[in-house]
């Protein structure tokens, strides 16, 4: 036997896709769980090199880890045998105690069935007070969106509402007479708050307010609470269900939240706060006509940022969707009390989006959207209008791009290996290489130097974001940033002397730079800042002031007031040539927006909604972008919840 060999067994998986199969779990989680210890091999030092390992060793792992037998070869047992439970890997969560728990593995015995399958969005359910009906947005394909109801025994689904409008967010009323639910017309940022009974009937407007969501009554049906859009942030509102009257309860934050509702005994509100990298669940002490009276508490701190959470009627538990979009959110719940465990719920390769519980707690409505692709596109520019063509990369998500200064080359951060990494490929798509290997569940945002030497990106490899630099031919990366909080959107100066990123470490999200060569980090803005790139004479610094639905702003390097570019920006992202700046303004636009004659015009519409990414080629000639292929949603239901 040569030297450097491993001699064969029967029992050996010899790829990262036999583990996981065998596993009866994604690549991605599998590559996690080697820093957990899971017996894995690698054939030579390079940890890109070919990995194996044996049955039997990973069988003794996962009965140390999980606590439970499992058959010992796959002769003996199923895969659903295997998938039943679950190991979780290196999440973990911090209760307000400041107790750090590790998620264990969590038995995920419930069974979901399908509740709609028609083409197009079924979303936003909400069964009823007596969990025999479940109210949803349903949005064949060509429609905005309407009020559908349908039994929970599988009956034909019947349109509740006759409006032309666009129309979202059914809740039903306490006592299950009612139905309110928001509409409105075109692009216009107002809503109306409307009211329907649920047998049918004329439906009337009960108040006005901003985009909004998360609309649920309170116990007693005077009040309705829902999270009010302001822009660049959003709060918790109280709408009278009487009279249209309209108080805030919690106070505007930066980046939303993921849900609220008023507890049985109408003395208190849990919500989901988010943020990048985590979500925080609170409550709030309330009094007469849903009036704070105290200050929030935290009650759970979620290593993730999670999807839409729903809280059940006696404030016990907490429901949320957790994941990404290759390997998919699954549910899971967790008990609002300290060193309570997360439990897995339902596990998907789909995505779980918004959920009801019903009032007994032994069923719950979902949505879920089948895995979606993200692929990065390209727009020739010029002409008599501007042609866009697919690279040709994977069929995973590709997302994120830059050019290389000479143009020739792209990095974008894909999850083709079953990780998220950053990965570098010919202009035309061609010759991908993986050039990180951090196995995290997020390395993104790739930013070529400007010699070409290197490429700045994040990454959440050792459980918080922070900003690395690695040769852009391979080899070792060096970490930036270790400050406590995120730091994450890297953006080179064009002198190459300093490295923008945004970070939360003063609590609000603002612009900073860091020396190229390593140092002390410097704060650059003061009233807020996200994505930040220098213009390509250098003069100027381009940044948004939030991570979405927000303004474009450019102030001088040298120093200066900043100056409004647009007045929204979507999808973190834009792409800066000479003469202006190329941005998303619309789910599925891209603008331009004229230095010289500081005017905005609409440049293109692709055929899907956009994405994360867009950049620049050196010379102007081209822009990358990124749009979501293969969108739809059903509603799926577990019946005696476990």
């Amino acid at each position: 036997m040569a030297e450097g060999t491993t001699p064969a067994r029967p029992d050996r998986l010899d790829s990262w896709k036999e583990i996981a199969a065998y596993l009866g779990k994604g690549v991605r989680t599998v590559q996690r769980w080697e820093a957990e210890g899971l017996p894995v091999r690698r054939l030579g030092p390079d940890r890109a090199g070919p990995v194996f390992a044996y049955k039997e060793e990973l069988d003794t792992w996962w009965r140390e880890k999980s606590g439970q037998l499992m058959p010992a070869t796959a002769e003996e047992g199923t895969r659903a045998s295997r998938v039943e439970w679950i190991g979780v890997g290196l999440l973990g969560c911090v209760v307000a105690t400041a107790l750090a728990l590790a998620w264990r593995p969590a038995r995920a015995e419930n069974r979901a069935v399908p509740f709609t399958a028609e083409h197009g969005w079924e979303m936003q359910p909400a069964i009823s007070p007596d969990g025999l009906r479940v109210a949803y947005v349903g949005m064949p394909q060509g429609s905005p969106g309407h009020i559908y109801l349908k039994p929970v025994n599988g009956e034909r689904a019947v349109r509740l509402t006759d409006s032309v409008m666009a129309e979202r967010f059914p809740a039903w009323s306490p006592d299950g007479r009612m139905i309110a639910y928001f509409t409105r017309a075109g692009a216009s940022p107002r809503v109306d708050v409307m009211l329907i009974p649920a047998t049918g009937g004329k439906a009337a407007k009960i108040a006005e307010t901003n985009v909004a969501g998360g609309l649920v009554w309170s116990p007693e049906g005077r009040w309705l609470t829902a999270i009010e859009s302001l822009g660049k942030s959003a709060q918790i509102v109280a709408i009278s269900a009487t009279n249209g009257e309209v108080h805030v309860v919690v106070p505007a934050a930066e980046f939303g939240f993921t849900g609220a509702a008023v507890m049985a005994d109408g003395k208190r509100m849990i919500f989901g706060r988010g943020k990048p990298g985590s979500t925080s669940i609170y409550e709030i002490p309330l009094g007469d006509g849903l009036r704070p009276v105290g200050p929030e508490r935290m009650l759970l701190r979620l290593p993730e940022w999670t999807g839409p959470t729903a809280v059940t009627v006696d404030g016990e538990e907490i429901y949320y969707s957790l994941g990404t979009s290759e390997e998919g959110m699954s549910l899971w719940r967790s008990r609002l009390t300290p060193g309570a465990k997360p439990e897995l719920v339902y596990e998907t390769t789909d995505k779980c989006l918004s959920l009801s519980i019903s009032s007994d707690k032994r069923r719950v409505v979902f949505a879920t959207a089948r895995t979606q692709r993200h692929e990065i596109w390209k727009l020739k520019l010029g002409g008599a209008a501007p042609v866009a063509e697919r690279l040709p990369l994977s069929t995973h998500s590709d997302l994120n791009p830059d050019y290389s200064p000479d143009g020739s080359q792209i990095a974008f951060h894909s999850t083709r290996s079953g990780a998220s990494d950053i990965w570098v490929t010919g202009r035309d798509g061609s010759n991908a290489r993986r050039l990180t290997f951090t196995n995290a569940r997020t390395t993104a945002s790739p930013r070529w130097s400007p010699d070409g030497e290197w490429i700045a990106y994040e990454s959440n490899e050792d459980g918080q974001t922070d900003v690395y630099v690695i040769r852009a031919n391979g080899g070792p990366a060096r970490r930036m940033t270790d400050a406590p909080g995120t730091d994450a959107i890297p953006a080179w100066s064009r002198d190459g002397k300093w490295i923008y990123f945004c970070s939360d470490r003063t609590g609000r999200f603002e612009i900073w730079r860091v020396p190229a060569g390593g140092g002390a980090a410097e704060q650059v803005t003061r009233e807020g800042g996200f994505a930040a790139t220098e213009s390509r004479d250098g003069k100027y610094l381009y940044y948004t002031q939030t991570r979405n639905f927000g303004p474009l702003l450019r102030r001088p390097v040298a120093g200066g007031a900043p100056e409004m570019v647009a007045p929204e920006v979507r999808r973190l992202f834009y792409a800066v040539v000479e003469d202006g700046v190329y941005f998303q303004r619309a789910e599925r636009a891209i603008y331009f927006w004229d230095a010289v004659k500081k005017q905005v015009r609409e440049v293109y519409r692709p055929e899907q909604s956009l994405s994360l990414g867009m950049a620049a080629a050196p010379d102007g000639k081209e822009i990358l972008y990124t749009q979501v292929e293969g969108q739809e949603s059903d509603l799926q239901m577990i019946v005696g919840l476990r």
